[in-house]
């Protein structure tokens, strides 16, 4: 089956659009092909086994992000930010981060979830979060703030689009969804997300945000409607202009994050060091995160 949304085919129409001697080559070079063996689209062989039809698709997105019944989620993520000059990679600090969320299905296939979220930063190749980091690119002694986004109270709709609430903290999000990208590799189901997100905060230079990801489960789990909760490993390529407590001048690059993690089902499955600086720096959500997804959210400060 032929998908419009496929990154394949979105490339396509840029190249047809740029019309021309490019056009023209592009189609001498697939009647070429189609000479020689008849061309299989790419979706059916990377989508091996995965449903097709745009409900069975919904559910199993959120059957691996989220879940498809009621009931809380909590993702962790461990990796390390680069500053990114051109295609140079310049290490900056290491990160665990988590968040807490609460799933509840809609009637009408929407879906709500409330989401807090909580990143520490420590020094390279520490485990002991840090306050301050020397800018590898300035040379400047910085501070490290460490304030929760959230909670806040997201939307999907019966497409699994994301809809965010126009302010978030204080700032104003505008999102652009880039439609998933769904592979089958052995007995793993994966798919690709990229969300585009332009961050306007009064009084300070806005920031872009490309959040990517790789959610991957084990096919048993992932293809089955009677699971609820697919057991899910996260692979994060986030690229983004640098942090604004970063500092750093106009024109030195952006910030790139490298990183894995794992969705659990319970909070106490969670790593022991982020629950523990949780409950040093926010003792009320660590006695009840679930809980405190129902209090006021905390100001955008990143």
């Amino acid at each position: 089956m032929f998908d419009p949304n496929d990154e394949c085919a979105l490339l396509s129409r840029r190249t047809m659009l740029a019309g021309g001697i490019s056009l023209g080559m592009a189609g001498s070079a697939a009647a070429a092909m189609s000479v020689a063996e008849p061309l299989v689209p790419n979706q059916l062989l990377r989508e091996k086994d995965i449903p097709t039809d745009q409900a069975s698709r919904v559910a199993l997105m959120r059957r691996m992000r989220l879940r498809t019944d009621a009931g809380p989620v909590f993702w962790y993520f461990r990796g390390r930010n680069y500053a990114q000059q051109g295609a140079n990679l310049i290490p900056i600090c290491e990160l665990v981060f988590g968040a807490v969320m609460l799933v509840k299905p809609n009637a009408d296939g929407t879906l709500d979830v409330s989401q807090y979220e909580l990143g520490f930063r420590t020094a390279l190749g520490s485990a002991k979060r840090t306050e301050q980091l020397r800018n590898p690119i300035t040379g400047e002694m910085i501070d490290l703030p460490f304030a929760p986004v959230g909670p806040n109270h997201f939307k999907y709709d019966s497409n699994n689009t994301l809809h965010l609430p126009e302010n978030i903290g204080g700032s104003r999000f505008t999102l652009e969804h880039v439609p998933e990208v769904f592979y089958r590799v052995g007995q793993t189901v994966s798919f690709q997300t990229h969300s585009r997100a332009i961050v306007e905060t009064p009084g300070q230079s806005n920031r872009v945000l490309n959040d990517m990801s790789i959610i991957s489960s084990p096919a048993a789990e992932a293809l089955s409607p009677d699971i609820s909760f697919a057991s899910a490993t996260g692979y994060g390529g986030d690229v983004t202009d640098y942090a604004r407590w970063l500092k750093m001048p106009a024109g030195a690059g952006t910030q790139t994050l490298r990183s894995v993690g794992e969705k659990v089902s319970r909070y106490s499955d969670m790593p022991e060091d982020w629950r523990a600086m949780l409950a040093e720096s926010d003792p009320a959500m660590a006695a009840d995160p679930i809980g405190g997804l129902a209090r006021e959210a905390e100001i955008y400060r990143n």
